[in-house]
């Protein structure tokens, strides 16, 4: 029967319609949309027309809704995410990952990359294909250990899947545990949409849950298949081969191509006499012998262990002696795996053996058998269940309860009830466990303490491996053995386990199945094979002989490449990678403990150094002393603070600050706590200080930088010392050098110079000055007096006798000076404008600032002074004449008034001591 599509509906309640496939680059927002489609709640009145009580972004309840399913049970439904928050970063592209293996016209065809699952146990999920076309088999997570905080599933590299998802043709599933279907809410997405999805009947029923939770489901995209039913799916022809394991429908996978056969194993054993009657098809094993079988995986996981695994049978069989043993002593406990149906077949048996009703307590293990009852086959009719709100009123000596938490979980319903916190189970002095479960490794710990705590309160414990309540569900040493001597691969590649397991499995494929060409290698490696026409060739280095003869190239080749990038989920919307989710900074806060410092930082008063502060402290997770390595932590950071430069910024008073503060706690209890400062200003107007500071240094190290380029050897910032403004030719000053010389510092200039008592008619009929006629600062001062009370008559003058136009170069610098007082027009008067271009022209005949090029801070600064000290002389000239008739002063500036707020603020913006952007200290370079 050829694969079909999924028919089943779901119970009523929990069926969601079917999403249309979004394109990749719609992830996002098509989440969005479905956040608003499928949020319950009140409506919102908010612009997206959600759900909710804010409106607008939709609210999605996420409480547990108890349902009543076709079967009679009690079902709780979740809503664990709207299809994308659940994944966090798992496919944001942080770098361009490169495929591995040769190029696909290149190399030997058949090529594996597994990407989790190969070094250690879980998280199984691998790429198989023919050249550059690729298939996916399983898609896992793996339980973290102790040491992963916080977290609750490791998940595969789903970045390296969506980068390359242009490859991958589909995705099949071997069988339904956890950590072969467990990550699809986040491989799923990766994929393109148009990717179908693989998996037997019972298998498709719990993807089909799980997907649903997470608003994943398409019904037209997952496809059921049966056993020995051939499909196509990508490069390959795939026959699924039933296997027995710990769950019902498993596996394994032969995929047949037009370069040569793989065969996977899946996860497996060779049960004799399996409870649900689907036995091990050991025939279709046998017959893959006859025909070349280019490269062979199988589970190494149990391959320490000798001899063959147990039958469920004989599990079977000690149940139901221990439950009729107990007879009349009080209620029976039965503690397992949820997804372990098989071992329910013998609760069953016993319970009516005994006359006992089953009663489930914990909801994963109705949900596996609401699927087997879907799919027809369940172990019972689940109307046939006690309900857990009828324990307290049943009698214990006709009850048999199942329940979860055989690893210790801390909020599985057997091990809150060990600290008398369950609200459906309590333990009595005479209830018999059965611990029918394995103890998986990191685990010990937990279960250790859990069943102390209810051998406390009076319970009965039996566990021991005597009492054969448990089985494995993986093929041991034996059990390998014979399935590669029956396939005769003429490659081998061991999967799933550590990678101890790993070496093990292919010694023993080399020493007893006679598999000549075996390897092992890791996640993020390649491995590629091709055919051989003889499969007894000895070893690789004949191979090589054969190859530089002409002969058979190399049959099998490991490639490199990079280790994968794991994801962490908390349960919750985050995901991301290690460095993401912090686990190693929560690590350090578990073991070391946290302090957090708040550092008050007070500038004022300070100089160069010697910051003030006021320091708050706390501690948590760490031994104290009763508080007094509080005051100790306080003294060490203030001290570092007072250290640093005034104007240091705030992150290196937090650097500081934590510094002394790990330094501090190593001496006094010898821990490194992770140490959280917040430091902030004690006054908000000096923040800008630090940024100052930091900008200048910045700009000088530019500046360096680029005066080294230039071969100039400027090591640090120099400042230039200041020019005495009394004396002549320096920068600034108004005293003209009388020794003559070429260029414009010489006393013969080419335009006339105006004299301090010249008349107000204007410099037309004075001759050139001699030399020592240079202006000083008084005379200087005096002129701008003068100047101050020309009369407005100069405008009457005949045109004839106005003086020759100045040079171009003086009426570069009167542009320029004009277009500098028109800036200034708010606080100079406007009758001294005219000594500014005066002086300006004075400037260009007498050689300026010594070849500065004028406009620099001592020009503003001394017109400026230069201009208030003549108004000023202007005014108490006026009084001292008497004023006009009508008592006001007939020529002059107008009277000084105040500057307003708004200009003083404007004039502190063109300061260059408060600019940050500055590219120097303008002490030294001053507007050149």
């Amino acid at each position: 029967m050829a694969a079909t599509s999924t028919a089943s509906s779901f119970a009523a309640g929990m069926a969601q319609p079917p999403l249309s496939a979004p394109t990749p680059a719609s992830w996002r927002r098509h989440g969005r949309d479905r956040l608003q489609v499928s949020a319950m709640g009140r409506p919102g009145g908010g612009r997206g027309g959600g759900g909710g009580r804010g409106g607008g972004r939709g609210y999605i309840d996420r409480k547990p809704k108890t349902i009543i399913s076709d079967s009679g049970m009690k079902l709780k439904q979740y809503v664990a995410s709207d299809g994308v928050e659940h994944l966090g970063s798992a496919l944001s592209a942080r770098k361009a990952k490169p495929f591995p293996g040769p190029p696909p016209e290149g190399g030997p065809p058949l090529r594996i990359l597994p990407v989790g699952g190969l070094g250690e146990i879980g998280m199984n999920c691998m790429l198989a294909g023919v050249r550059d076309r690729y298939v996916v088999i399983d898609a896992g997570l793996m339980f973290p250990d102790f040491s992963d905080l916080g977290m609750q599933r490791i998940l595969p590299d789903t970045d390296f899947l969506a980068q390359w998802k242009h490859r991958i043709e589909a995705l099949i599933i071997t069988h339904g545990h956890e950590d072969h279907i467990g990550a699809l809410p986040w491989v799923i997405p990766a994929l393109d949409p148009s990717t179908p999805v693989y998996a037997s009947s019972f298998v498709m029923e719990l993807i089909k849950r799980r997907l649903s939770e997470y608003n994943l489901w398409d019904e037209k995209r997952f496809i059921k298949f049966e056993m020995r039913s051939r499909f196509k799916a990508g490069p390959f022809e795939i026959e699924p081969v039933r296997v027995t394991h710990s769950i019902p429908d498993c596996c394994g996978l032969i995929m047949r191509s037009d370069e040569g056969t793989i065969v996977h194993t899946g996860d497996w054993k060779i049960d004799e006499n399996p409870m649900d009657g689907q036995v091990f098809d050991r025939e279709l094993f046998q017959a893959l012998g006859s025909e070349p079988v280019a490269l062979m995986m199988s589970d190494s996981t149990n391959v320490l262990s000798p001899g063959r695994t147990l039958s469920e049978q004989v599990v079977h069989d000690s149940i139901i002696d221990k439950v009729l043993a107990h007879n009349g002593k009080g209620r029976v406990i039965c503690t397992q795996f949820a997804s372990n149906l098989h071992r329910l077949y013998g609760v069953k048996r016993a319970a009516d053996a005994a006359g006992r009703k089953i009663c489930f307590v914990g909801a994963s293990l109705s949900h596996y058998l609401e699927a087997a009852w879907r799919d027809g086959r369940a172990p019972f009719d689940p109307k046939e269940l006690m309900q857990p709100e009828q324990l307290p009123h049943a009698n214990p000596n006709e009850v048999l309860i199942v329940t979860t938490g055989s690893q210790g979980e801390p909020r599985a319903q057997l091990s809150m009830a060990a600290r008398d916190q369950s609200r459906m189970l309590r333990i009595l002095p005479d209830d018999l466990l059965l611990y029918s479960a394995k103890v998986i490794p990191g685990n010990e710990g937990k279960v250790t303490k859990m069943l102390n705590a209810l051998a406390a309160q009076g319970a009965r414990i039996r566990q021991g491996r005597a009492d054969n309540l448990h089985t494995s569900g993986h093929a041991y040493q034996e059990e390998l053995v014979e399935v590669l001597q029956a396939v005769r691969p003429q490659h081998f590649l061991p999967v799933h386990g550590e990678y101890a397991f790993l070496t093990e499995h292919a010694l023993l494929a080399r020493e007893r199945a006679g598999v000549n060409f075996v390897d092992v290698i890791r996640n993020g490696e390649m491995l590629a094979v091709r055919e051989r026409r003889n499969r007894n060739t000895v070893s690789t280095g004949s191979m090589a002989a054969a190859t530089a003869r002409g002969g058979q190239p190399v049959s099998m080749v490991k490639y490199e490449g990079e280790e994968p990038t794991y994801y962490f989920n908390d349960g919750g919307k985050g995901t991301g990678t290690r460095q993401e989710m912090e686990i190693d900074m929560r690590t350090t806060m578990a073991m070391e403990g946290v302090v957090v410092l708040g550092v008050d930082v007070m500038r004022r008063g300070a100089g160069q150094y010697g910051l003030g502060c006021a320091v708050r402290c706390t501690a948590r997770g760490m031994w104290t002393d009763e508080g007094r390595l509080l005051p100790q932590l306080v003294e060490a950071v203030e001290g570092a603070v007072l250290r640093l430069q005034g104007t240091a910024s705030l992150a290196e008073v937090e650097r500081s600050a934590i510094d002394a503060a790990k330094r501090r706690c190593v001496q006094f209890n010898n821990k490194r706590p992770e140490v959280i400062c917040i430091a902030y200003e004690h006054d908000p107007r000096d923040a800008h200080l630090a940024a100052v500071s930091e900008a200048r240094s910045a700009a000088a190290r530019e500046a360096n930088a680029a005066a080294r380029g230039g071969g100039a050897g400027v090591l640090s910032p120099q400042r230039r010392p200041r020019s005495n403004p009394w004396e002549a030719g320096a920068p600034g000053s108004s005293v003209r050098s009388g020794g003559s010389g070429p260029g414009p510092a010489s006393s013969s200039g080419s335009f006339p110079s105006w004299s301090a008592d010249a008349p107000s008619a204007g410099p037309s009929d004075s001759a050139p000055a001699p030399a020592s006629s240079t202006l000083t600062p008084r005379t200087r001062r005096t002129a701008a007096g003068a100047a101050a009370q020309r009369s407005s008559s100069d405008d009457d003058d005949d045109a004839a006798d106005a003086p020759p136009p100045p040079p171009a170069a003086a009426r570069k610098v009167r542009r320029r000076t004009a277009a500098a007082a028109a800036a200034d027009d708010d606080v100079m008067p406007a009758a001294a404008m005219g000594s500014t271009d005066m002086d300006d022209e004075g400037q260009a005949a007498g050689g300026g600032r010594g070849g500065d090029g004028g406009d620099d801070e001592e020009t503003t600064l001394s017109r400026l002074l230069r201009v208030r000290k003549a108004a000023a002389a202007a005014s108490r000239r006026a009084k001292a004449e008497g004023g006009g008739a009508d008592g006001d002063v007939a020529s002059g500036p107008p009277p000084l008034t105040p500057l307003d707020p708004k200009v003083m603020q404007a004039r502190r913006k063109r300061n260059p001591r408060d600019n940050p952007k500055a590219k120097a200290d303008p002490d030294a370079t001053a507007y050149d």
